[in-house]
């Protein structure tokens, strides 16, 4: 059974949303906004094509804007899982190396969806996506979205699990940050090897210099030495590569000086 005044309320976040006004709503519908105003108030429903109708207004389909939320999160994940897993893989009939592609950037549109929602207000969170990054504090921690390929969450409790740097770590951060093993890992990618002598033609690099690296990021699995479509050579490992990532990351937060923020302060 429908719960009306949710519904009602979840109608009205959707054309809030949208920016639009109830007048613009009933005219998009082909009715009166009086109509539009009891449904937003739970007095009644709409009947099955003025829904559709408001569906394609809204932008969303019917199953969401009938289901209501139950403010469970085990149900909202799931719920999430649900429409994540029936809109990416309806388009499986792309090729296989497109649709991994294309997976990676479903994925990132719809967690943006949900990351812009800790904005606070819906008309922040419309300014923040357009303007595409956003910092967040809070007791939680720290999280940062970033359009040109930064989204990342770092909880407080980890600073209770990180042990004492090795030498032998701080050594491999040492390199890393180098011009040098920048350099590298810019040059590498994560899914198809490029040889040691297109290497060495690219980077300009001292060859005992650049072999120094190499061995080095191989043992650390940084980076791995294979195979790929015919190429011998050096990728980005699945491992440990992602800590390479992670401070080239970091480098372009820093670099960077405008971006929007919003710090929630537990009471």
């Amino acid at each position: 059974m429908i719960d009306m005044i949710a519904f009602g309320e979840k109608l009205r976040n959707h054309r809030k949303k949208m920016n639009m006004t109830q007048e613009d709503v009933a005219a998009a519908v082909g009715v009166s906004p009086q109509a539009v105003s009891k449904w937003e108030n739970g007095e009644c429903l709409p009947d099955c094509w003025n829904l559709k109708l408001l569906g394609e207004t809204y932008g969303v389909s019917l199953d969401i804007l009938m289901d209501s939320a139950s403010g469970d999160i085990g149900e909202a994940a799931a719920k999430i899982m649900q429409i994540g897993d029936e809109f990416i893989w309806s388009k499986a009939d792309r090729d296989a190396a497109q649709a991994h592609r294309d997976l990676g950037e479903d994925l990132w549109q719809m967690w943006k969806g949900l990351y812009f929602i800790e904005v606070g207000s819906r008309e922040h969170q419309q300014k923040d996506m357009k303007e595409g990054n956003l910092r967040i504090s809070g007791d939680y921690g720290l999280k940062i979205w970033d359009d040109d390929g930064v989204a990342c969450i770092v909880r407080n409790s980890l600073k209770q699990r990180v042990k004492e740097t090795s030498p032998e770590t701080e050594a491999l951060l040492r390199e890393l940050v180098s011009p040098d093993g920048m350099a590298v890992i810019k040059a590498l990618d994560s899914s198809y090897t490029i040889s040691k002598a297109d290497l060495e033609s690219r980077l300009g690099i001292d060859p005992s210099r650049l072999n120094e690296l190499l061995l080095l990021f191989t043992e650390n699995r940084i980076i791995e030495f294979g195979l790929v479509s015919g190429v011998l050579g050096y990728k980005i490992h699945a491992a440990n590569g992602i800590a390479a990532y992670m401070i080239m990351a970091a480098a372009y937060i820093l670099d960077k000086t405008k971006y929007t923020t919003s710090e929630y302060i537990p009471n």
